[in-house]
Formats: C-alpha cells, structure tokens, sequence
C-alpha cells in the first residue's frame, strides 16, 4: 500500500539528487565512491555519525517550529536507557573515587509551558568525563560513570552534583572523518550535558546544554549550538558555599530552567 509520505519525500530527493549530479557533474567512480563511503560508515560501526554531524540538527530544528517551552537538541550516539535511580540532595551522578575534573552543580526547575511548577519530573542525565568519554562506550569506564536519573521536587526543582565535561573530538579515524578531513574542518564538538526529560502526560524531550564562553561553542562540528540551550554558569569560589555542597574547593554552578510542553504529534514515514 503507498505511503503517501514516503512517496511524497522519496521522490523528490530523487528529483533533487539526480538535478544535483547534473549541476556538479557528478561522475560514476565519484557516485560509487560516495555509496562505498555510506557502506564503510556502517561497516566502521560508525552507524548515522556521518548524517548525524551534516543534518541531525536541521532536522531537529524542523521539529522545534512552532513548540512552546524549551527546544529540543540533538541526542547524540551515547545514549543508554536504564541509567541507575539517584537518591539524596543534592543528588550525584555515580563518579569514580579519584574522578577528575572541576566539580559542577547543575540545577534548575521544571516548569510547564505556562509556568506551572512539574513535580515528578524524570531528568535521565549523561555526559563525558574530564578525557571526553562515556562509559560503556569507551574503555575502562565503569558502568553508569557519570550516568543517572532523577526526579523533579514538589516544586519542579532538581539539582545534581558531577563534574563540568570538556569538548572533545567525535571519531575521526573512520569515514565521517575522510569527509571533514577533505573540508578542512575539525572535529570537535564544545563542551555539553545531555539530558533526557520526561512526563507521563506530556511525553519526553532530548536537550543538549552548553556553557556559555566555551571553546568551539561557535563552530560545532555538528552545527547543535542553539542560543536556547546554553546554561547560566558561574564559578563558585565562596567558602561558605563550597562547604554546603559537601565540597573542598571552588565548583560551577550550572542552571538551566526547562519549560515542558506537551509533545507535538510527528509525521512519520
């Protein structure tokens, strides 16, 4: 049965593909060059890294038309349902004990698109480590490093203790890697907190927050960086502070504020 949708989108990539290999003169060994290059991509276990740093965030700016509330963000390929449950206040992502890397306290509350404090809020949290990687991505991380989830208060506030994240290199030895070699461009992505929120009666929203000031914030290998998703951050260097938080020395004190509004029905294809 036609997917009118699918035949709708399909056929005119086609149109605009085939006019594309007219307008550059596309050659048959350049063609085949590119299809081998999709192949090797899944091949190098770099599954959609390649589409992912050229188009994930146009498509996800396409989704954010028209939404009330917060943006949504690119999700990234180092996502892993099942983060473990946080308990305490404030709450802290499971670390090593010699985890490096400046402490960081990011907070916030969520709110409805009109302001209404959401209790229960779920924010399943992830972000690299003081080296730029994950765990059960890379090796010789422990499960869950800096992975969790946790619940809004009665007044939609949340707050959780981990370490800031620096920017780091996406892969860059595969093909995704030839391709930004040929351009010429590097392949780092600024320094961000991932996070999933969720509600049960307004569905779940991917976010991707950035530190303001912060190195390759204005050229993003994967073009992500949106205004609205930069953190209120400050460098905490008040004695009387430090010790509230259970700490020794100064920390960053990271805010962002999510406004939820009900998810938007999709188009699929």
């Amino acid at each position: 049965m036609t997917n009118d949708r699918v035949l709708t989108v399909v056929e005119d990539l086609e149109r605009t593909l085939v006019e594309f290999i007219h307008k550059h003169r596309i050659t048959h060994a350049e063609y085949r060059a590119a299809t081998d290059l999709i192949v090797a991509e899944v091949q190098a276990g770099e599954a959609s890294l390649l589409f992912d740093v050229f188009l994930e965030a146009a498509a996800t700016d396409m989704d954010n038309e028209g939404r009330e509330g917060s943006i949504e963000a690119i999700e990234g390929p180092f996502y892993l349902p099942g983060a473990p449950w946080l308990d305490g206040s404030p709450c802290v992502l499971p670390q090593r004990p010699d985890e490096s890397g400046l402490p960081m306290v990011f907070h916030g509350q969520v709110t409805s698109d009109t302001g209404e404090p959401l209790a229960g809020a779920e924010l399943d949290l992830w972000h690299a480590d003081a080296n730029g990687q994950y765990s059960q991505i890379h090796p010789g991380i422990p499960d869950w490093n800096l992975r969790g989830r946790l619940r809004s208060d009665d007044e939609g506030r949340f707050e959780v203790l981990t370490i800031a994240p620096p920017p780091y290199e996406i892969p860059k030895n595969g093909p995704t890697g030839t391709v930004l070699d040929a351009l010429g461009r590097h392949f780092f992505r600024p320094a961000h907190l991932h996070v999933k929120l969720r509600h049960p009666s307004l569905g779940e929203r991917t976010s991707q927050l950035y530190f303001p000031g912060g190195e390759y914030l204005d050229s993003d290998v994967a073009n992500a960086v949106r205004d609205e998703l930069v953190l209120e951050t400050a460098l905490v260097e008040d004695q009387a502070r430090i010790e509230r938080q259970g700490l020794t020395g100064p920390f960053v004190d990271a805010r962002y504020d999510f406004a939820f509004a009900a998810t938007a029905a999709s188009t699929s294809v």
